[in-house]
């Protein structure tokens, strides 16, 4: 070869060097970027199910929360009427002691009494659709059976809580006819 050819050859050798070296260069950032983004993707996918499993948590005590305040507010509700209802019937009796007899008082008495009947009926209606809705929750939800146990411990309760009742407004009934025969 020529002189003069030679720098001609060494500048395409050195341009061709540079192309692969380039192709090779691209070819590594590809491989890098791809790695990045897979890595990227399998952190969000990690993140995604921490999240997921977090709200299925989160959902679960949420549930479990709400069905035992319900059924403690169920309960609280009977026990706080049957209160007001054995309450009423010893102020009752404190009138018949005390000879407070009026004919007025003695039909309010009885309007009273009647009003805890249909109280009582709705209570009773409330009670029924609490208990399909308590059966309905815990046979489709998957409480812990810890939790199970305290749930049913509080709807266990709902049937002495309406017995309480049904004994103040026996009591009630029995106050309010000796309150009327004494008139």
């Amino acid at each position: 070869m020529a002189i003069t050819e030679m720098p001609k050859l060494k500048m395409r050798f050195n341009y061709s060097k540079l192309c692969v070296m380039r192709t090779v260069l691209s070819f590594l950032v590809s491989v890098l970027s791809f790695i990045s983004i897979q890595a990227q993707s399998q952190n969000s996918q990690m993140e995604m199910q921490a999240l997921v499993h977090r709200v299925d948590s989160l959902e679960h005590e949420l549930s479990y929360l709400k069905l035992t305040y319900e059924l403690y507010t169920l309960n609280s509700d009977i026990i706080m009427f049957a209160n007001e209802v054995y309450t009423k019937s010893i102020a009752i009796r404190l009138d018949l002691y005390n000879r407070n007899l009026n004919s007025k008082l003695g039909n309010s008495h009885q309007q009273y009494y009647e009003s805890c009947l249909r109280k009582k009926q709705s209570i009773s209606g409330l009670i029924e659709a609490k208990k399909k809705f308590f059966t309905l929750k815990v046979i489709t939800y998957p409480y812990t059976e810890s939790e199970l146990n305290t749930l049913m411990a509080g709807y266990n309760v709902i049937d002495d809580a309406y017995d309480t009742l049904e004994h103040s407004l026996n009591m009630l009934k029995i106050t309010v006819d000796a309150y009327k025969e004494l008139m």
